[in-house]
């Protein structure tokens, strides 16, 4: 197998060392901004060579780990250098404009190429090649966003070649429900955690925590102009999640002024029921 990555940062970092780790005979090709960082993961035998001009036709996936804007402008710059054999997969965290002008250009394109958008479950707090891990797709989600859900082939096609990354489970969806979802699992996650820890209180924290609070603020440590993009980018849904916050946590707070205790516990009881009702692990 030939694998591209386009961009060594965590996430696709990580997807060069999982394919490395699982497919070892495999020739990971890669283009990274800053070209020392290609260079590095080539002497880490991480990488077999650069994706250039001369190697981009090889490739039977293409995996573009880079912000939506920027992955827009290579998957342009460099389509006609695809073949129409190749998979292209995105990891932008947002569909919606990725899906839309991934497929006008694969379409467009001289070869014809197949694109299909993703986004894989899976990162840590911290960011950059020398962050990324051989295991971190292990057992995640992948969702999978082609613009035809019923087309099979592509799908199948594309589940066969990310089978050495150890997948837990692929979801396929479309991009609009794809960012509904995202707006409220990922994104509202991190603007809580983000607004939680700028309480004056927080410089006091030590000896205080335990594992409630730093689940819940473990995300605030993020990347600022990748997150700034992704919320923009997503804006209407993230909106309308944090609106919806906002009149969920008037109610507690309503029953607290109150002195509500019967309210305030069907509100504790409601969450901790639908919270118990979850399939996702404690």
């Amino acid at each position: 197998m030939n694998v591209g990555i386009v961009g060594l940062g965590l996430i696709g970092g990580s997807f060069a060392k999982g394919y490395r780790k699982n497919a070892p005979d495999c020739s990971i090709y890669a283009d990274n901004r800053t070209r020392a960082v290609t260079d590095k993961a080539i002497s880490e035998g991480v990488v077999t060579a650069p994706l250039d001009e001369n190697t981009i036709a090889l490739c039977d996936i293409i995996i573009i780990s880079l912000y939506t804007d920027a992955a827009v402008r290579w998957l342009s710059d460099h389509a006609d250098l695809i073949a129409g054999s190749t998979v292209v997969v995105d990891a932008c965290g947002i569909k919606r404009r990725i899906c839309r002008e991934g497929n006008a250009i694969a379409k467009a394109s001289r070869n014809g190429f197949r694109f299909i958008g993703g986004h894989p479950m899976a990162g840590t707090e911290k960011s950059g090649y020398d962050n990324s891990l051989d295991d971190l797709y292990e057992g995640a989600s992948m969702i999978l966003v082609p613009e035809d859900q019923s087309d099979s082939s592509l799908i199948d096609r594309a589940k066969e070649l990310l089978a050495p990354l150890k997948f837990g489970m692929f979801v396929v969806t479309d991009p609009d429900h794809h960012d509904r979802m995202i707006a409220y699992t990922s994104q509202m996650m991190h603007v809580m955690a983000n607004s939680i820890v700028k309480n004056d209180k927080c410089e006091f924290v030590p000896g205080f925590t335990g594992g409630s609070f730093q689940d819940m603020t473990r995300v605030a440590f993020l990347n600022p102009s990748m997150w700034t993009e992704l919320f923009m980018n997503n804006k209407d849904y993230l909106l309308a999640d944090i609106e919806n916050e906002i009149e969920e946590l008037g109610k507690y707070k309503a029953a607290i002024e109150a002195g509500d205790e019967e309210t305030l516990t069907a509100l504790l009881a409601d969450g901790s029921h639908r919270r118990e009702g979850l399939d996702i692990g404690r």
